[in-house]
Formats: C-alpha cells, structure tokens, sequence
C-alpha cells in the first residue's frame, strides 16, 4: 500500500507520553504524516528529541523522566490496573500543570490533534476548546468495549459476554475517573485553562472521536462489535534512520558464532534490573547458545570478557530481531510487532500494563512457550523456556507464517488514510 498524498496539508500536532515503546510508533506516524505533504509537530518527553529530529519532524518537549514513570509502574504497580493507575496520578500530579501548558504551547499553531493514551483527555480538551478535529491513537485495545476478550489487565475468565464487556466498562471509568480528579486539582489552582472535554468515546459515531489501534490485525483481529469510528490499522513501523548502520562490534558477534538469541526489557525500569542480568546471563549458559541482551549497558559491565554475550540496548530491533533465533522480551507493543515482523519464535514475559495482554496473545497463537512475569523469573525457568522455544519445530512455524502477514500490512498508510477519510468528512470539527 502506498502512503497517501494529500491536496490539503494541514499542521498536525501529535501528543503522546511514556517510554520509548510508546514514542516510536508516533515518530513512524509523523513520517507518513510528512510524506504525504503535512507539517508535522511531536510532542513528547524530552529524552525523545533526537529521535523525532533524526526523522526530521519538528519536536516540543514535555515534562518528566519516562524512565520514573516505567520504576513507579513496574515496581509498585505491576500487573495491577488499579495500582497502575492509582500510580500513574502520583507521578503525573506534580507535573501536570506544566505537562498541560508545554502540551497548550506544542498546539499552538495545529490545524489536527492526535493523542494516546496518557494524553487523550488532555489532547481532547484542547481540540474542543481551539475548534480543532482530534483523532486518538492507541497502541493496545482500550477505551472501545468489546464481548471478544476482557480488558487488557483482567483475566480472561470463562465468565461469557456480560463479563468481557464490563470489564471494558470498568478499565474506563477507572481512566476516567482519575483522569478528572487530576484536572479538577490543576484547575482549581491554574487559572485560564478550558473546561474538560465530555469524554471522546462511546456516543453516536457522527459524534465520537475516531480511534485508530496500531497493532496488527494479525495479532488481534478487529472485534466485531466495534463501533465504526475504531479501526484496527497495523502496526506504525518505523525503519531504521536513513544513514544508520549497525556497530561493527555487533556485526563482527553476530558473524564470530552461531545465530544468537535476544533477551531483553525494552525501557522498563526496576531496582531488580541487575538481578534479571544475572538471571538471563546463567540461562544462556546453561543452554549454551549466544544472545544479545537488550539492558542498560551499565549493567552489562560484569559480562565484558564473555564472548557469549553482547549488550544490544539501543540498536533497532526492526534490524536486529531478524538476525536472531527467538526473542524474550516484555510484552510492550512495539516489541511483540517488531517480534512478529521479524518471523521467529518469542515469548514475552511481562512487567506490567498491557504486556500480560500481548504475552497472552502471543502464546495463544502459537509463537512461543508460556513463560513468567519477569521479576518471577529464574534462570532455570528461563533456561527451560530457551530450550523449548529452540526444540519445538511448531514455533519456527509459526512464527514465519505469521510474519508473512504482518510484513504485507503497512499500518501507517491506513491510518492515514483513515484519518484524511475523517477530516474531509462531515465529521470533523474544525
């Protein structure tokens, strides 16, 4: 599919906060977004600015350090949606007021608003109060109530429809809910700031805001009882920047031996980093295969002198996964799409949010073996989970036919074909 050109550029502004898993997929947007003849703005945390320029969009800082935000989750949080959102609040709180300001700045001049999910009702608000068309983008399913499968955190239990439906209903009041106690607070002591938005989601669809998913259909089929105005588009990949090549370093491990597994966190962060170094690197020898470890490099120090081990932390996993035999990771959204793109065999162990969500996911469709919540982990565990996932032929199976599917899907395009469809349409505000 190729990317759509537009007769009428418009300013988008595109909001969004949290790790790099939940930049990216926005970065790959506002390519697209520019490749069709828009001027686009990202607004993100501010370790992300180099990201957005090396793709050449023009980027607004928000407040706060994602890798906080990813401590509080992972180590008072955990698989909790409660917790999770009760956490959320303690660290948003004191910076909301300037979080909502900088993201006031970053709209200025926007014609379109799109926002995920830490900043829907904020991005919202603002659209309404500025007149302005506003699309949501999500990288997992929320916010749309569906009878197919229950709300991202909660089990998915042999209860029927009724149940899977309200805990959809319950997920979102929960947002909602703390989502207002938030605003009421920064309102009440910053003056001059818009009434909060009705809630985007869930009236007649003239009226609702479109939400647009960028996760494969593949992966998890649209529901059928979707409203109209959700769409399931693919996953928003992001290729590597022009120019970039791998380090020679890596290049020369990946030759040296035989093909190396990964294991790795993404960007979460926990004060038990270190013991899950520990805990990979014993696997790996038990098994006696090479990997390539995606942690912080400062923890990797201790396995320098090994010639088993590289730290991969940092290099694109659109290059590095097809260059592997299986991926461990942690179920964040970007990294189960880049596993599955890449056709091999992966399992996902989860820290918290959505990650149990797509791990549950992932082995229901064959791709790997059943595998722990990370900090439950062992090298026993994780060494049993490594055989198997190398020994079962089905995996390697299943992996390369999904992979065939996600491959022949661009995301990017249909989103932006949805989102055109909708702001020429009668629908838009503007």
């Amino acid at each position: 599919m190729s990317l759509p050109s537009t007769t009428n550029p418009r300013r988008f502004c595109l909001l969004t906060y949290g790790s790099r898993g939940d930049v990216e997929p926005f970065v790959a947007l506002g390519v697209g977004l520019r490749r069709a003849g828009h001027s686009v703005r990202l607004a993100a945390p501010a370790p992300f600015q180099a990201l957005a320029e090396a793709y050449g969009l023009i980027f607004s800082a928000l407040p706060g350090d994602p890798d906080q935000l990813a401590l509080a989750l992972v180590d008072r949080a955990g698989m909790s949606w409660p917790r999770m959102i009760a956490r959320m609040i303690e660290y948003v709180q004191p910076l909301a007021g300037e979080v909502f300001r900088s993201a006031l700045e970053a709209t200025d001049q926007a014609e379109v608003i799109i926002h995920s999910f830490l900043m829907t009702e904020a991005g919202h608000t603002i659209a309404r109060s500025r007149g302005l068309p506003d699309v949501s983008a999500q990288l997992f399913p929320v916010f749309v109530t569906t009878s197919e499968f229950p709300a991202l955190v909660f089990p998915d239990l042999p209860l029927g429809n009724l149940y899977r439906r309200a805990t959809h209903a319950v997920n979102t009041s929960m947002f909602r809910r703390g989502g207002r106690l938030l605003y009421r607070r920064l309102r009440a002591k910053t003056s001059g700031l818009p009434e909060l938005a009705p809630w985007p989601f869930g009236g007649p669809p003239s009226a609702s805001t479109p939400i647009l998913f960028a996760f494969s259909p593949s992966l998890l089929p649209e529901p059928r009882d979707w409203p109209a105005y959700a769409a399931v588009t693919g996953y928003w990949h992001l290729a590597p920047p022009d120019g970039w090549s791998p380090p020679d370093s890596l290049e020369r491990f990946l030759e040296a031996g035989p093909t190396p597994i990964y294991i790795g966190v993404g960007s979460m962060r926990t004060r038990r980093l270190k013991d899950l170094v520990e805990i990979a690197a014993n696997a790996v020898r038990k098994t006696g295969h090479r990997a390539v470890l995606g942690f912080p490099q400062a923890l990797l120090e201790g396995l320098r002198a090994d010639d088993r081990f590289y730290g991969g932390e940092g290099i694109p996993h659109a290059w590095l996964f097809p260059r592997v035999r299986f991926v461990l990771h942690h179920g964040g959204a970007g990294t189960t799409g880049a596993a599955l793109r890449a056709g091999v065999p992966s399992t996902a162990a989860p820290f918290s949010a959505d990650q149990a969500f797509w791990a549950r996911r992932i082995l229901r469709l064959g791709l790997g073996p059943p595998a722990p919540p990370a900090l439950r982990l062992t090298s026993s565990r994780l060494a049993a989970i490594i055989d198997r996932a190398l020994t079962e032929p089905s995996f390697a199976a299943r992996a390369h036919q999904l992979s065939e599917s996600v491959r022949r899907e661009d995301g990017v395009s249909l989103a932006l074909r949805c989102i055109e469809e909708y702001l020429d349409s009668g629908r838009a505000r503007s």
